[in-house]
């Protein structure tokens, strides 16, 4: 089976060619004696990086690589998840590659999930309790929604459907949170208030930057409203992710013999690209296809790209601001609250310049050697999860330190998954 490969709302992407090992970890449990206050209920809010979404998939092995759940086994501190139980631990199925594949397109492992309906898509019910609150695809502009879990709710989602306990089902995500009661917690959102967007080649709208400042400040509210110490993260540049860089536009043309690709803009205008337009990876097999009257997709103003398989200058200077305001807004609602602020864009930036080593491991955002994201092109593999979680526990150890009196043991990241291949 070779799917296209789509990243949002059960859309899948690229891949990333580092050596598969197991997922483990350098787990030092401190003794109950000490373990601090601080962590007597850690939780994690957020979006799909939070769930431990991979691979363009949430499953059993990527929830347990996810980076909160990495922090809490550092920490020695008990923290739950809602995990796809054995029988259907392939959850909602994932890409998964052999080794040497150099195409960007994968088999998808779709055995032993937790699918119950594809229409509406639903997952098997989860129960018990609850220490990480990441729900694939949430945005800011999501979380002081009712009936966002509800499946009678046109646009509910699935995975937060999931996690409600039966009658509950027109429970806020803030609502939710807020009555788990913790002492701690990690915070990672907002990514996904972009890429809906740019993964959309513009189609789907961005979230306004006053509809995330009004919810940003109403779930910091709630993350400190009994008094909570946390880190939260701010946005990495999601422009910089390898699905929207696999190849350039001059790439493309040269590779296939033309002078350049025609593309609609999102103003519908069509013109050639030009280095300063992104072709969505999706897009790149449509390039010099035939339609019905023996016309080759791209070569002709006649037949140009459609505005949804591209990112044209003014989108990609549209998704720039509203990252710049997003992680504005996120400073200072978490300054004024005191809350430490990890600076995940600059660690997303460092792999982006291949400035970033660990472990021996030096990591870039290139698709084949790149060691950071996973078959999807947007989220990491487990080993950037665990590139993650070490940065925010340094962050943690250096913000608390007082707190929590041992430090927290960071990890071995060259033992963790990178290629998920068969």
């Amino acid at each position: 089976m070779r799917p296209s490969i789509k990243i949002l709302f059960g859309i899948f992407s690229v891949f990333v060619f580092i050596t598969s090992c197991d997922v483990q970890t350098e787990n030092i449990i401190l003794a109950d004696a000490q373990q601090p206050e601080i962590f007597a209920k850690y939780v994690s809010i957020g979006g799909s990086l939070v769930a431990g979404y991979t691979n363009g998939g949430l499953y059993r092995d990527g929830q347990e690589a996810s980076y909160p759940n990495l922090i809490a086994k550092q920490a020695g501190v008990s923290f739950e998840q809602a995990l796809f139980p054995i029988g259907q631990e392939n959850g909602t199925g994932f890409l998964i590659t052999s080794a040497g594949n150099s195409s960007t397109q994968f088999d998808k492992v779709v055995d032993k999930t937790g699918i119950i309906s594809t229409t509406p898509l639903l997952f098997s019910k989860y129960s018990g309790n609850l220490g990480n609150y990441g729900i694939v695809n949430l945005r800011m502009s999501d979380v002081n929604k009712t009936g966002l879990g509800n499946v009678k709710i046109q646009g509910f989602n699935p995975y937060f459907e999931r996690i409600l306990p039966t009658g509950k089902e027109d429970l806020s995500y803030i609502e939710l949170v807020k009555a788990s009661n913790f002492t701690f917690f990690t915070a990672s959102i907002g990514d996904y208030d972009m890429l809906t967007f740019a993964a959309s080649g513009g189609r789907n709208s961005m979230t306004e930057t006053s509809v995330f400042a009004l919810n940003c400040q109403k779930l910091f509210d709630a993350l400190v409203v009994n008094k909570a110490q946390g880190i939260v993260t701010n946005l990495p540049n999601i422009l910089d992710l390898p699905y929207f860089n696999y190849y350039s536009f001059d790439e493309i043309a040269k590779k296939i013999g033309v002078l350049g690709i025609y593309i609609t803009t999102g103003n519908g205008i069509i013109r050639l690209a030009t280095s300063e337009d992104k072709i969505l990876l999706d897009a790149i097999s449509n390039v010099g296809k035939s339609n019905g009257l023996g016309q080759k997709k791209g070569h002709l103003a006649s037949y140009p790209l459609s505005n949804e398989e591209v990112l044209d200058k003014d989108e990609i200077n549209a998704v720039a601001a509203r990252l710049n305001d997003f992680n504005g807004v996120l400073n200072f609602e978490a300054n004024k609250r005191s809350i430490p602020v990890f600076d995940l864009n600059n660690l997303y930036k460092q792999v982006k310049n291949k400035s970033f080593i660990v472990n021996g491991i030096k990591f870039d955002n290139s698709l084949m050697t790149g060691s950071f994201f996973s078959l999807d092109g947007i989220h990491p593999t487990p080993r950037g999860s665990a590139v993650i979680a070490n940065e925010i526990i340094k962050v943690i150890n250096d913000n608390y330190k007082n707190s929590i009196k041992v430090a927290i043991p960071t990890l071995d990241v060259s033992r963790f998954e990178g290629l998920k291949i068969k």
